[in-house]
């Protein structure tokens, strides 16, 4: 073999030999990674991933019930066959007091607001309340991290203070969005408010936006827990009568809102409407009696703006012959609105505010005078018992009330009833309790509304976020 032979043959050779090692590179190239994920299937096998799961619901063992600043006597009483200790603070004073079944304990001790605690077997059957003279009496429940005040105020002839209380340690922090007739206000003095632990902070609506239209306000807790009351005045420019009266809270809008309870006699009456929505809507205004729900002549729909506020005088429509006996109002929209009726009658401030559906026994603490419970919006064919007793737990009168939708209900009350409970049978109704003294010296009325009785609470589905 000649020199350029042996050349040719070692050429021949070096490619066989490199084509030989890129043929086994690209082999551990493909090979290796489909070797490391068969490995790693085997040593961490796939574990499914457990979907959203909705809250728990348990027993209620621990109740906080929040009454708003007012007269230095507010009242506590257990609405469940369980009694015991609860503690209290009501103003600057802290203390304990025994609670009984059926029977009404009084507090006193300053003009602050009320915070009372129970514990146990008490703690679904919590109940405080709180009244002021003329007749008026405030919404005293549990801090909610949503609520809507509609019919609010800041001008010289109507105004509003908004009060927010801490009933915890730590501090709490509470956004408030305003609505006006023209949209959304800017309102910077009403966000990120901060409360303190266990504090009170009161915010004055005129000092902060002084306007004169119709206003509506969401009060949203960001931080902690907070409970909001709305304390609204109506006073009379150039007479020097004036009135206040506790603005009642709505959860949350919804497309159909029944108002139950106006106070009798002739004055002023409005109803304020707010579509939160970004859409305009229209609202149906019908008046609720004893034999039907029906369209008034001369008020047809009524056009809400997006996001606004609108206000609807009913004094000449209320005060018609066609009126007499009407219960309430009933209030529908395509989309969720809020909605509240205020009255200004012989001088007194009253509130109706949209009432809740209830389908078990539920109680409220009333005032003395004269009383009617309201009964409307029945699911279906029903019936509702009713039980009135004394401070001292007499039982003053039971009643029983067949209900049927689209038709409204009245039951008379004594005088001195001081707990009512409702208990409706195979349907939900919407109940209100008027409460009125045209008698007296501190005449005027006060509506208070039935809510659902709170046995429960919801415990949050928790688990690692990686398997």
């Amino acid at each position: 073999m000649t020199h350029a032979e042996e050349r040719s043959a070692e050429r021949d050779l070096a490619r066989t030999s490199l084509r030989r090692r890129v043929d086994v590179t690209t082999l551990l190239a493909v090979l290796l990674p489909l070797l490391t994920v068969a490995a790693l299937l085997l040593v961490h096998p796939e574990v499914p991933v457990a979907g959203p799961r909705p809250p728990e619901e348990t027993p209620l063992t621990r109740a906080v019930a929040i009454c708003p600043s007012g007269d230095p006597e507010a009242y506590v009483t257990s609405a469940s066959q369980a009694g015991g200790a609860v503690d209290f603070r009501l103003g600057d004073r802290d203390g304990t007091e025994q609670v009984e079944p059926g029977r009404v304990t009084t507090l006193d001790g300053g003009s602050g607001p009320l915070v009372v605690r129970a514990t146990g077997d008490l703690a679904p059957g919590l109940l405080a309340g709180r009244f002021a003279t003329p007749l008026a009496a405030a919404e005293c429940r549990a801090p909610a991290s949503d609520q809507w005040f509609t019919g609010v105020g800041s001008g010289a002839r109507h105004t509003s203070v908004l009060e927010l209380v801490n009933p915890d340690a730590g501090p709490a922090v509470i956004d408030a969005t305003l609505y006006g007739v023209g949209g959304i206000i800017d309102a910077p003095g009403l966000r990120g408010v901060a409360v303190p632990g266990r504090g009170v902070v009161r915010l004055s609506l005129a000092e902060l936006v002084p306007r004169r239209d119709e206003l509506a306000l969401h009060v949203t807790t960001s931080r902690g827990r907070v409970t909001a009351s709305i304390r609204d005045r109506y006073a009379e420019l150039g007479t020097g009568g004036e009135s206040t009266d506790w603005l009642g809270a709505q959860p949350e809008p919804a497309t159909s809102n029944l108002l139950l309870g106006l106070t009798p006699g002739s004055g002023l009456r409005t109803l304020t409407l707010l579509n939160p929505s970004e859409t305009e809507t229209r609202a149906r205004v019908q008046l609720v009696s004893p034999q039907s729900v029906f369209s008034p002549s001369g008020l047809g729909e009524v056009v809400l703006a997006p996001q606004s506020v609108t206000r609807v005088s009913l004094s000449d429509l209320l005060d018609t012959s066609a009126a007499d006996g009407v219960l309430g109002l009933l209030v529908d929209a395509p989309q969720p609105i809020t909605a509240s009726i205020r009255s200004y009658v012989d001088r007194d401030l009253s509130h109706t505010v949209s009432g809740l559906p209830v389908s078990s026994a539920t109680t409220v603490l009333a005032p003395a005078g004269d009383k009617q419970l309201l009964l409307a919006g029945a699911s279906q064919s029903g019936s509702v018992s009713v039980t009135a007793l004394a401070v001292d737990g007499t039982v003053l009168a039971e009643k029983r009330t067949e209900v049927l939708p689209g038709r409204g209900y009245v039951v008379d009350l004594p005088r001195r009833a001081a707990l009512v409970t409702l208990s409706p049978s195979q349907a939900s109704v919407i109940g209100s309790l008027l409460v009125s003294d045209t008698d007296g010296s501190d005449r005027g009325a006060t509506i208070i509304r039935f809510r659902p009785q709170v046995t429960s609470g919801l415990v949050g589905s928790v688990r690692p976020g990686l398997p």
